[in-house]
């Protein structure tokens, strides 16, 4: 039995997670920070076997338990992380750790709303590269030599909170940043992405009502320049009318404005709430059907 480099590797493996302070650890980190270990002290490099051991071992002696709920995710016990609570946004980052919080999720997370969200709202993406349409937070990419690329699980649920799941195409795949929490790491998006994911899809971020006062909360944080070009790739002249409308309605005056509202189209899909019914009420300058009433509308300059 080769229960001495076990032992070694386990407590080294220990030590480099409290270093990190980190609470949750999915089986694919294993694989990666055993590497690192049999690397950095001369053990054999683990295969499938050894990594899938290895996570028997310290779950039998009591130093992590599986996170209920999410297949291949673990919650280390030892003493530095036993009094921490496991962040959530951490969890779904390990289960997938291509996938980017947004739309509700991320709108609280930038204080863009005072609404605590019910349920997790998170982004899948396409895949763009051999490991990933980006890095898995808190590794190199010699890390990923020779080791199996990470899963892309979809938990339904962590603890008892819903994660309500979006999909979105290689050429969408911007607007991302590092979120925190109690120094763990998570990909969200950024406000201006955020915005517009609440635009595209209000039923993900609260209603019409509370995008619209997101839309004003955010407007003195945004990056103009940033969100123009946001808007410019996702190239949709729906969209473009959507924002058009609601920069001017805040009181944004840009000259990119006039050529939205010229490349903008008629039609029972062009209206204010994409998820809403068509409404005679309509902007003629952005073509756009205003069905969402005064009153809610006026969130924009409600404060």
């Amino acid at each position: 039995m080769d229960n001495m480099p076990r032992t070694t590797i386990a407590s080294h493996i220990l030590d480099l997670f409290a270093q990190e302070r980190r609470i949750v650890v999915a089986d694919w980190r294993f694989h990666v920070v055993y590497v690192r270990v049999a690397r950095k002290h001369s053990f054999a490099l683990p295969d499938a076997y050894r990594v899938t051991s290895l996570v028997r071992k310290l779950h039998s002696a009591g130093d992590i338990q599986p996170i209920e709920t999410v297949r291949g995710v673990y919650r280390v016990t030892v003493p530095f992380a036993s009094t921490l609570p496991a962040p959530e946004e951490v969890i779904v980052h390990e289960a997938n750790p291509f996938a980017v919080l947004s739309h509700f999720t991320a709108a609280a997370y930038h204080d863009l709303t005072n609404v605590i969200p019910g349920e997790m709202y998170a982004t899948k993406h396409d895949d763009t590269g051999p490991y990933g349409p980006r890095q898995p937070l808190g590794t190199t990419p010699e890390d990923w030599t020779d080791v199996p690329r990470p899963p892309r699980r979809i938990p339904g649920q962590v603890g008892g909170t819903s994660v309500v799941w979006s999909g979105t195409k290689r050429e969408w795949d911007f607007g991302h940043m590092i979120g925190y929490v109690q120094g763990c790491s998570f990909y969200v998006t950024d406000v201006e992405r955020t915005i517009l994911d609440s635009l595209r899809s209000p039923k993900k971020t609260g209603g019409i009502r509370e995008v619209l006062r997101i839309w004003r909360r955010a407007s003195e944080a945004w990056n103009t320049d940033k969100l123009v070009d946001y808007v410019n790739r996702f190239d949709q002249a729906l969209l473009r009318q959507r924002v058009g409308f609601l920069l001017e309605q805040l009181g944004c005056s840009l000259p990119i404005l006039d050529d939205w509202a010229r490349k903008s189209v008629r039609g029972s899909s062009a209206k204010l709430a994409a998820d809403g019914d068509f409404c005679p009420d309509h902007s003629e300058r952005w073509n756009l059907s205003i069905n969402v009433p005064a009153s809610v509308l006026s969130e924009l300059v409600d404060s």
